[in-house]
């Protein structure tokens, strides 16, 4: 029998995967779904068995080692999710060769290396791209910018360096209204002619999930969504102003970073925006009065910046609470205080790490008092133990205090015992 789906996702199967290998019919197999389930060890280089596959789900299992290069031979891939496992190690160039991928998931392993120039260059159809929570370091490739049909971009908490590409104005999806059959769930139903099966590839999409405010959330419509997310890296210098062309972007997220400069000007123009997140940077000067005109902005967080002046005023931002401007140098009027005209509010924590640094050096300061009391109890046993000398003064200053403690209490109750008595004699 020639299968042409394999959907095993949410159980608990455990083990390895190797049997796939020799599944009867490889050749016509389109899509496996894996996810969701307890599958363990190394993945086998033996995908170069399923040209036909499609679509590829092995996500949220405890999967680990090095991707094998033979998902190169996937040339009809194009969907493909590894998020949640333990992945490790540089991404296989040969992945280069899978040109249709339109969904790449990779988040939540431990991937390291720097990102590859040839995502931006070779997979020219990405709509989704998320590389969150790895070990990703230096710079952000320019060539990610070329990636015009990009929707969702997420290379959160990494190791990234450097400043903010200003090239990424060029995401023309994020630049200009899409139309509904260019969206997300559109690209992937597209993955294979069953309806059934489309209806699978929406469902992947929906199941993706972004970081706001250092919590993992699942967005409502995400296939609508159009967002970018570089939040905890190490991220420096200004952020471009080309950012303020995505008009039809939904979410940005840079927060955790070591920006700097003045907030975006033309803040104004991301009409579309509902989520905004520039916390815990070093953002300074005044807030651009244009953030005032975005109308459909439901969450926002600027804590933790040196920012200065009067709040713009509009019934959107004077809605949210004072915590979402807390932690600037001098922030006045609404929600953060009734008015500017009694001088700014003093100054506040320092901008980047806030409170969560502080606790984060309690924890190593408690740490470190416990390893030291440690060491210097077990080097003290140690050297008791080995060297005889001191074992024998140890002991002997131990019998010293023992007779002392002894002769001690024995005057001290004889003194008690012939006071009582003097006292019994005159009261006679």
């Amino acid at each position: 029998m020639n299968m042409r789906t394999i959907n095993l996702s949410k159980n608990k199967f455990t083990g390895t995967i190797s049997p796939i290998c020799s599944i009867t019919g490889q050749s016509f197999l389109v899509w496996l779904d894996l996810s969701n389930n307890l599958f363990s060890g190394v993945l086998p280089d033996c995908f170069g068995s399923f040209p036909s596959l499609t679509a590829l789900n092995l996500g949220d299992n405890s999967f680990s080692g090095s991707l094998p290069s033979s998902l190169g031979s996937l040339t009809s891939l194009e969907m493909l999710s590894l998020r949640g496992n333990k992945f490790s190690g540089e991404l296989p160039s040969s992945l280069q060769s899978c040109t249709k991928l339109k969904f790449l998931d990779l988040s939540d392993n431990e991937l390291s290396g720097e990102i590859p120039m040839w995502i931006g260059q070779r997979l020219s159809s990405l709509v989704f791209l998320s590389l969150q929570r790895n070990q990703f370091r230096g710079r952000i490739p320019h060539q990610l910018c070329g990636l015009k049909y990009l929707q969702i971009l997420d290379l959160s908490v990494n190791k990234i360096l450097d400043t903010v590409p200003p090239c990424l104005n060029n995401f023309t999806s994020m630049a200009e209204k899409v139309s509904l059959d260019r969206r997300i769930e559109h690209y992937l139903s597209d993955v294979v002619s069953f309806e059934w099966l489309a209806l699978v590839q929406v469902r992947y999409v929906d199941e993706a999930l972004l970081t706001w405010k250092g919590t993992k959330q699942n967005y409502p419509q995400l296939g609508l969504l159009l967002a970018i997310d570089l939040s905890c890296n190490k991220l420096t210098g200004e952020v471009p102003e080309g950012l303020s062309s995505l008009q039809e972007l939904v979410a940005l997220n840079l927060s955790r970073n070591f920006l700097t400069g003045k907030f975006i000007q033309n803040i104004g123009h991301l009409r579309q925006l509902e989520v905004l997140d520039l916390s815990r940077n070093k953002f300074s000067g005044n807030i651009p009065t244009s953030l005032s005109e975005l109308t459909f902005l439901s969450t926002l967080d600027l804590s933790y910046n040196e920012l200065s002046g009067k709040i713009p005023t509009s019934t959107q931002l004077q809605s949210f609470d004072p915590s979402s401007f807390s932690h600037n140098r001098g922030l006045c009027g609404p929600p953060v205080s009734p008015n500017c005209s009694m001088g700014d509010p003093p100054p506040g924590k320092p901008a980047v790490g806030g409170e969560e640094d502080c606790d984060e050096f309690m924890k190593w300061f408690y740490t470190a008092m416990g390893l030291g009391f440690a060491m210097g109890f077990w080097g003290f046993c140690s050297v008791v133990f080995f060297k005889r000398s001191w074992r024998h003064s140890y002991y002997r200053y131990l019998d010293d205090a023992k007779d002392w403690v002894y002769v001690s209490v024995v005057l001290l109750k004889t003194r008690l015992v012939t006071r009582i008595g003097a006292l019994s004699t005159r009261s006679d």
